[in-house]
């Protein structure tokens, strides 16, 4: 009886280990993505990608992809470098998030709700709010007497209270108390865990069903658990202020009486996106910025003989316009090159193939594979940017002649219709902040700083030490 046993698991071992070898076989010889090059093991697992996203490079390991194997590279048995299942990780049971929503025309629907809001115009109508958090981080760092600062942390407490600003009339206060209470580790936390456990959908379906028995394992459920909290309770504390408030939830609520349909749980869950991913993109884009000029001392100098030239005109304000920053060329072109360089995003944006499939790089793709591609690529890809790529050179987006070509491959944001909706908020954010800093403080980097980088959802920086010095503005 033992002999048949010992015979029944070595057939089963057998067979299994059968079924494993025609799987790599077909995978890499006769998938329709066979001839399509990449690491083995991403041919025939998709636990690749999900190891390079935990491990926190990712931003770096697909460039380096893309340079061994070419334009199109595999990276899963099939993923390729329209919304694909990773998606359903960040939306959950979420009935509205722009983030998640894979149906484009759903999408498309929801987006047109919100989109007022965050409009240009509507942003910029918001600039009040802005300022009053701006001159109170300006005051808070003159008080600074310990030197170097950690000026990106100071960064990050301002976006925060920029985003409970123009979304609830109210800041949350980290700027004024220099402490984020730790709620940005917790984001952290949710973001790094959302990086890579996307990548491992029905890793995430089974946790998911086993939680209730099990307890949460994945920091990734915060975002609509706790930030989901957090948002409806600072909402439900603006409603009951007195007082005729210019938000982002008043514009929401004007919708609503008018769509009904944009329910009062719907815009929740659009400002816990604000709340969620709002601070992160925005701190991740000026720590690079002023990481960038302070590391050369030249483009420093060049952005602020401008915004001295200007001030002395009265072409600038204390604090900066937003009307006024546009009208600085250099200092667009200093942000544009530092957001190339580290834009906040560095997996992929991905898309599943329709059916019927198409043709990329000369490759048929059925339709239902995964394919994408990642902004940090993009960026430094040479036919575009030229052979220095990879040098922070501002002077490129003065040059007029290849001006419409870098914006078009400018991918920060995303692009079409899945461009980041809160992109208007980030840009007054930045445009504001860096020449009234520069205005307002000499600043030179600490010794041997260097940024460390690490992906989760998104391209955290830290390390950014700088001295500042008070100037009598």
């Amino acid at each position: 009886m033992g002999l048949e046993r010992l015979s029944e698991t070595y057939a089963i071992i057998a067979l299994a280990a059968i079924v494993a070898v025609v799987y790599a076989v077909y995978q890499c010889f006769f998938s329709p993505l066979a001839r399509i090059p990449g690491p083995f093991i991403a041919k025939i697992s998709p636990i690749y990608h999900a190891y390079i996203a935990k491990r926190g490079h990712i931003h770096r390991d697909l460039s380096n992809l893309h340079r061994k194997h070419g334009k199109v590279v595999r990276i899963a048995p099939n993923v390729l470098f329209w919304k694909a299942e990773s998606y359903s990780v960040l939306q959950g049971t979420r009935p509205f998030d722009l983030a998640g929503q894979r149906n484009e025309k759903i999408h498309a629907e929801q987006r047109k709700l919100v989109a007022r809001a965050y409009s240009m115009d509507s942003i910029t109508y918001l600039e009040p709010q802005v300022n009053s958090v701006l001159v109170l981080l300006v005051n808070r760092l003159r008080e600074i007497r310990v030197q170097p600062i950690d000026l990106g942390y100071w960064i990050q407490l301002f976006a925060f209270d920029v985003i409970g600003a123009i979304s609830f009339s109210k800041p949350f206060g980290y700027v004024e108390s220099g402490d984020d209470a730790g709620i940005f580790l917790r984001l952290r936390k949710a973001l790094r865990s959302m990086g890579w456990v996307k990548h491992a959908p029905t890793f995430h379906r089974i946790h998911q069903r086993l939680m209730p028995y099990i307890g949460n394992w994945l920091a990734s459920n915060d975002r609509n658990s706790y930030f989901f909290e957090l948002a409806s309770r600072e909402i439900q504390a603006r409603t009951n202020r007195d007082g005729d408030f210019k938000d982002i939830a008043s514009q929401l609520f004007s919708v609503q009486k008018t769509k009904p349909e944009f329910n009062d749980t719907n815009i929740a869950f659009m400002m816990t996106s604000n709340v969620f991913a709002g601070s992160d993109t925005t701190s991740t884009s000026l720590r690079a910025i002023f990481y960038l000029l302070l590391k050369h001392p030249e483009k420093y100098d060049r952005l602020m003989n401008e915004l001295e030239s200007k001030r002395q005109t009265g072409e600038l304000s204390n604090p900066v316009t937003f009307k006024e920053a546009e009208a600085c060329t250099y200092l667009q072109a200093v942000i544009y090159e530092a957001m190339r360089l580290y834009p906040a995003t560095g997996d992929l944006l991905d898309r599943d193939v329709p059916e019927g499939g198409m043709t990329i790089d000369g490759h048929y793709v059925p339709g239902g594979v995964v394919v994408g591609t990642s902004s940090w690529v993009i960026h430094r890809v040479q036919e575009i940017w030229g052979p220095d790529a990879e040098e922070f050179r501002p002077e490129r987006w003065l040059e007029k002649e290849n001006e419409g070509t870098m914006k078009r491959f400018f991918f920060a944001f995303g692009g079409g219709s899945r461009t980041c909706i809160g992109r208007h908020i980030s840009w007054l954010e930045i445009s504001k902040l860096v020449p009234t800093l520069l205005i307002c403080f000499d600043m030179r980097l600490a010794d041997d700083v260097e940024l460390k980088e690490e992906h989760g959802a998104l391209l955290f920086l830290e390390g950014l030490k700088v001295h500042m010095t008070p100037k009598d503005v």
